[in-house]
């Protein structure tokens, strides 16, 4: 039906947008999040090619609360791809190495919040420093590791000794009993009573939302009945005159 398509219109001017500058996986993610948190949202593409993402101005609160105790959107992981894209012209051995820590480490966190529950995961890593001038070939340093996963689920699919390790597999020379493992709870995705999304013709709403909604479509129903009448009225004149002429 026409009308239902000015309802979208109509919809799209009481929203507001709560995150922009966003790739599409994080608005995909944040999306997902605030409608199970029941809260209606949805992902436009901006001009200059990133995302934002939008919600009804009566849930703006709600919706940036919500996505603050997820800790969404995530920040970006520079892996190996992003770190070595556009290399140095002349790199020293000091800033290859510490581009190296930063791929790494942005894999193995990228790695993690791959795993069911995990919401956010931060690595520290810190790689064995040989001594040219050891016998015994041990390096000065040796390889450690600290890792801390904020998870929504408990107990998670992935256990603490597991997590040392996939750590360990990834960084040469890193046994798994010198990683460090912390995991902190996360926000859960809790529905009150009344908050789950509503549906109203085409369109998925939450409760804030819905009045904005029937409103919106009473009127434009109520326009559109009046220009019918009016168009109707219109026409048997143009054909009483023709009669006439």
């Amino acid at each position: 039906m026409r009308w239902s398509w000015i309802v979208v219109f109509v919809v799209l001017g009481c929203s507001a947008p709560i995150q922009q500058g966003l790739d599409e996986t994080a608005a995909n993610e944040m999306v997902t999040s605030l409608e199970r948190g029941g809260i209606g949202a949805s992902k436009n593409r901006d001009d200059d090619g990133a995302f934002s993402v939008t919600v009804a101005k009566g849930d703006v609160l709600a919706a940036m609360e919500l996505v603050r105790s997820l800790g969404l959107p995530r920040g970006p992981r520079s892996g190996l791809h992003e770190v070595y894209k556009q290399p140095s012209l002349v790199p020293t051995p000091t800033e290859e190495r510490a581009r190296y820590v930063d791929a790494l480490t942005g894999e193995v966190a990228r790695t993690l919040e791959t795993v069911d529950g995990v919401v956010s995961a931060r690595v520290h890593l810190v790689l064995p420093e040989i001594d040219p001038l050891a016998i015994d070939g041990k390096p000065r340093v040796a390889a450690q590791a600290a890792v801390l996963l904020k998870a929504r689920t408990k107990p998670l699919p992935i256990g603490e000794r597991d997590v040392q390790r996939l750590v360990a597999g990834s960084v040469p020379g890193l046994d798994p009993s010198a990683v460090a493992v912390v995991i902190t709870p996360a926000a859960e995705l809790v529905s009150g009573p009344g908050a789950g999304l509503v549906s109203f013709g085409p369109l998925r709403l939450s409760p804030g939302s819905r009045g904005i909604v029937v409103a919106a479509a009473s009127g434009c129903v109520a326009l559109l009945t009046i220009l019918a009448s009016l168009v109707l009225v219109l026409s048997r004149r143009l054909a009483a005159a023709e009669r006439r002429a």
